[in-house]
């Protein structure tokens, strides 16, 4: 079913395993079932009363539109009362000039009713469009200042939902839901005092039917609760599982899954059909039933009305005017109740989107600033791991006493397997996460101690797989620094070998970039990646596989940038292409979150430890086969660390090497 599943109940699917998600149980658990995780209570006092906060800015349009509302439902429903007196008072006694009288009232009621809609839609189109603003804005500002762990454990379709679905539902609530319960109370209330004054003996037969009412709509709601969620379960999986197959056609096309997966999106849309059919069903059957009791309240008033006339207990004509009034009254009575069955849906899903949308903004950032945080100004970028344990989940420990001094200017390296903890150092290095004991010092202070901003926009990080945003290549290029002017984002883009290929698209620099940037080439992703690092003129520099996805020749022009971008930085690098470390400072091998071998390239062979081993894994296999091109790109690289290592050092700049070197 794909993300369907996980997206019924809490944010995450917890597939087990070790590292970042193993810890999506933490935060979901949070929501105690599928049910309650997606259509939460029916009424939470605390929760509304959070909810009209949000009205309060806008308290004088709020009470503009509420007068608007409470005018246009006693127009409308004072209309019943004016034909009930025009027939008791006028047509049966036979004066017709007070009828001239009562249709000029008919049209100023008309009238008024006309303008109190009319200010009421004005008033609440202000209120809710400002409404949507601030929330969604508040969701956006508070979803930036929360900590990598929160977005470790969380399904980024359900955060979206949050700032989208759940935000419109509650606004819609907040605005034109809440004035249509006020005007259906309004009326209900109006239609009992108009009843009563007509006949409260008539009015008693028609009040008859709501015990009926009251105990087939609290049947009603028990089923058509579970029913209205089902269909919004199973819509969710159906959304997801298209999701994640046009997200994955490429891969569905090229192992020939068209057909199995259709079948298996038919298995799910068919859940959908079921579940859409019965909440029709409930519906279908509410409604009838409202119509078979005005009916029947109707003919009770018919008959105790006729039982008065014949009896002598009341006036024939009184009577005649009593009947109609009560007929058009028992109409008005029930279109309350009918249309707040229609709305029954919107309220539960308004109050669940209330209840995921507090919920996220009351999940507190863990990466936060001290009240005495000091602001970093330019570094140096020596970095120091003091004694440094970090454990994502408690008891699990991913790094074990880390001590490691890197001199500012130094090119440190990590190697070893998967989940040997080389991303969990780097990521303490820009505060992404807290150490669970131990301090990460840059410049002597410790990351805990400073501004986080203060520290990461000294800092430039490329991925293996770069994140470039909507938008142009320049703007893609100039993201991390706005103040770079157009030559600066064409002298980093000259920098790394893209100026050339960026020139020859449709539009150069001012190309539009479609989703995740897929009219690129990873290789031209990857150059766009460390042009905007270039561009950023980062302090310390993290290159976590950022070049794994690339050929060997985009590899020397991508190693010929970082040569140049490093001088006078700190700079680590994570990579498994041994030939891209080979003429680094330092170089550490990493295993089960420890340190175990540092040295150079060479003192690591000589020494014929772990490294020594992986290396002659990676390339005796290799070497008959690549022995000439392998040393070809290894003499490239090895000189463009050599010609990094002298200007680092203050030396001239020797010619830089060509790929064909």
């Amino acid at each position: 079913m794909g993300f369907g599943g996980s997206m019924a109940g809490g944010w995450t699917t917890n597939l087990g395993g070790q590292g970042h998600g193993s810890r999506a149980a933490n935060w979901g658990s949070s929501h105690q079932s599928d049910w309650q995780d997606e259509y939460g209570s029916l009424y939470n006092p605390a929760l509304v009363r959070r909810m009209v906060r949000y009205l309060a800015p806008h308290k004088r349009q709020a009470g503009v539109a509420f007068l608007a509302m409470v005018a246009f439902a006693c127009f409308s429903y004072i209309q019943p009362f004016l034909i009930t007196i025009a027939v008791r008072d006028f047509i049966t006694e036979g004066d017709l000039s007070g009828l001239k009288w009562l249709m000029i009232a008919f049209i100023g009621v008309a009238l008024g009713a006309w303008a109190a809609e009319y200010v009421r839609q004005w008033a609440m189109a202000h209120v809710g469009h400002r409404v949507l603003l601030r929330m969604r804005r508040q969701m956006f500002d508070h979803l930036m200042s929360l900590s990598q762990r929160f977005y470790d454990d969380a399904e980024v379709g359900r955060v979206m939902s949050r700032v989208t679905s759940d935000v419109q539902v509650l606004q819609e609530l907040l605005t034109s839901g809440v004035l249509t319960v006020i005007a259906d109370v309004i009326g209900l209330g109006i239609v009992v005092a108009a009843v009563v004054i007509l006949d409260w003996q008539l009015a008693l037969v028609t009040f008859a039917v709501l015990p009926v009412l009251i105990v087939v709509m609290i049947v009603w709601s028990k089923f058509a609760r579970r029913a209205f969620l089902e269909v919004r379960v199973t819509i969710a999986g159906v959304n997801s599982t298209l999701n994640e197959d046009l997200n994955g056609v490429r891969v569905v096309q090229g192992l020939s899954r068209e057909e199995e997966n259709a079948r298996r999106f038919d298995r799910i849309n068919a859940r959908n059909l079921r579940a859409t059919r019965r909440a029709g069903m409930l519906t279908a059957s509410v409604i009838p039933l409202v119509e078979v009791l005005i009916a029947v309240a109707t003919a009770l008033v018919i008959i105790v009305a006729g039982m008065r006339i014949v009896g002598g207990g009341l006036d024939p004509a009184l009577g005649f005017a009593a009947v109609l009034g009560f007929s058009l009254y028992i109409q008005r009575f029930f279109d309350p109740v009918r249309d707040l069955v229609l709305q029954y849906t919107m309220f539960q899903r308004a109050i669940a989107g209330a209840e995921r949308i507090f919920e996220v903004l009351d999940t507190k950032p863990e990466i936060v600033d001290k009240p005495d945080a000091v602001e970093l100004q330019d570094i140096a970028g020596e970095v120091v791991f003091d004694n440094v344990t970090l454990a994502y989940v408690e008891g699990l420990p991913v790094l074990h006493d880390i001590d490691l001094h890197v001199r500012a200017g130094e090119t440190v390296a990590f190697v070893g397997a998967t989940g040997a903890g080389k991303t969990s150092m780097t990521s303490l290095i820009s505060r992404s996460y807290d150490v669970t004991q131990g301090a990460v010092r840059v410049d002597g202070h410790d990351v805990r101690d400073v501004q986080r901003r203060s520290l990461t926009r000294q800092m430039g990080v490329v991925l293996q797989d770069p994140f470039l945003f909507s938008g142009t290549v320049a703007e893609n290029i100039r993201y991390g620094n706005l103040d770079a002017t157009d030559a600066d984002v064409r002298r980093a883009a000259q920098i790394v070998g893209a100026d050339e290929w960026i020139r020859r698209l449709r539009d150069g620099y001012d190309t539009v970039l479609t989703e995740r940037a897929q009219n690129l080439s990873v290789g031209q992703r990857q150059l766009l990646a460390f042009a905007r690092a270039i561009v950023a003129d980062p302090r310390i520099l993290i290159l976590d596989e950022a070049t794994a996805n690339v050929d060997s020749q985009t590899e020397a022009m991508i190693q010929a940038a970082i040569a140049r971008v490093m001088r006078g930085r700190t700079a680590f690098v994570i990579a498994h292409r041994l030939s891209t470390i080979r003429s680094v400072d330092r170089i550490l091998v990493m295993s089960d979150g420890r340190i175990v071998e540092s040295g150079s390239h060479e003192e690591l062979l000589a020494a014929g430890g772990r490294y020594a081993e992986l290396y002659r894994l990676t390339y005796a296999e290799q070497q008959d086969e690549t022995e000439f091109d392998e040393a070809a790109s290894l003499g490239v690289l090895s000189r463009l660390w050599e010609r990094a290592r002298i200007e680092k050092a203050g030396g001239a700049p020797a010619a830089a090497p060509t790929t064909g070197d």
